[in-house]
């Protein structure tokens, strides 16, 4: 069989502890020293490409299948691997959530159970995840589809919106990111409202009267160093 190598950033794969039994990594962390370190007792697998390695042993896997694409659909997903999560920690199990990088796959899973299940909101579950991690980055597609869920589980508005910032690729982020993207450029090149640089999603579909078709993008994750699994 042919070696398989994913090119990733390994301080972001590394693995990080987000709440006790709940785990995220990518996937050069991904070695069974790493597995009996951290007591790994179950392995989720938020990738298409990446198999079930056998040299990690016995752990039980539960494999997602996703593309790290904005027009992959999870949605129907996160209830049932948001609660199969909760009743493996339960039962005082330990869980590792992977994707390639460790940044918008494995985060988004991660997000969704944070939110539904520890945190009040998922922004609050974002920013409890940047304290031990170093990027959170999960696709413009992947936010849309995690704002919906907390709207679903929450029975809010929701907490998160997206915004239109016309120094992006693509146009959308999640205002969670808007506190890093001043912190990144000169003074004065993200206004809100009177620059006309930043425009709220939410605003924008109130005060138009009619509802955006869902036009997800995709934010590329600048890699570096190479990984063998």
């Amino acid at each position: 069989m042919p070696r398989i190598s994913f090119t990733v950033n390994h301080e972001y794969a590394r693995i990080s502890e987000l709440i006790p039994g709940l785990m995220i990594c990518g996937v050069s962390e991904l070695t069974l020293d790493n597995m009996l370190k951290h007591r790994v007792s179950h392995i989720v697998n938020a990738t298409s490409e990446v198999p079930n390695f056998r040299f990690l042993g016995n752990i039980q896997r539960t494999k997602l299948w996703y593309d790290d694409t904005p027009q992959t659909y999870i949605f129907p997903d996160l209830d049932l691997v948001t609660d199969q999560i909760h009743s493996i920690i339960h039962d005082g199990g330990r869980v590792l959530v992977h994707c390639v990088a460790g940044v918008s796959r494995s985060a988004t899973v991660c997000l969704a159970y944070l939110m539904k299940y520890h945190c009040r909101s998922l922004r609050d579950a974002y920013h409890l995840m940047c304290r031990t991690r170093l990027r959170v980055r999960p696709n413009i597609g992947f936010w849309r589809q995690l704002i919906a869920y907390e709207q679903s589980v929450k029975k809010t508005v929701g907490s998160v919106r997206l915004i239109y910032d016309e120094a992006q690729e693509e146009r959308m982020i999640p205002d969670v990111y808007l506190r890093l993207i001043i912190a990144e450029r000169p003074q004065n090149a993200v206004t809100q409202d009177n620059g006309n640089r930043v425009k709220d999603e939410g605003r924008t579909r109130r005060g138009s009267g009619t509802r955006p078709r869902f036009q997800p993008v995709l934010e590329p994750l600048p890699e570096n160093l190479e990984a063998f699994a």
